[in-house]
């Protein structure tokens, strides 16, 4: 009977090397876990941030939106004179150049029967 091995011993060996596999593998996995829930929680955290700064630029577009209009629509009379006082200044401007090119031909003419006379 003696020439029996106790099984404890080796039953114990093998449970214990098994629990060190385990922590081996789980520390790094738990840090590597957690590393990422906290770069995910500040990636929440700054997005929400963004969100919320959006937000108020937004709510401050809006809100300056019916001044602009206002002052768009107080301008836009004005535009529209000043957009016909063009239109109407280069009506002006073509008519008074025909007229020029007349009197200069109606010059050239009567200075040529002038050149022509004195000969």
């Amino acid at each position: 009977m003696k020439n029996r091995r106790p099984v404890l011993p080796y039953l114990f060996s093998i449970v214990m090397i098994l629990f060190v596999l385990f922590i081996v593998w789980y520390l790094p996995s738990v840090g590597a876990l957690r590393f990422r829930l906290d770069d995910i929680s500040k990636s929440i955290e700054t997005s929400r941030g963004r969100e919320r700064k959006q937000q108020v630029e937004y709510d401050e577009t809006v809100s300056a939106i019916p001044e602009i209009q206002a002052r768009i629509d107080s301008i836009m009379p004005l535009t529209e004179a000043a957009e016909q006082e063009v239109r109407d200044l280069k009506t002006q401007r073509k008519k008074l150049r025909n007229e020029k090119k007349e009197l200069e031909s109606q010059q050239d003419i009567s200075g040529t029967e002038e050149a022509n006379d004195h000969e």
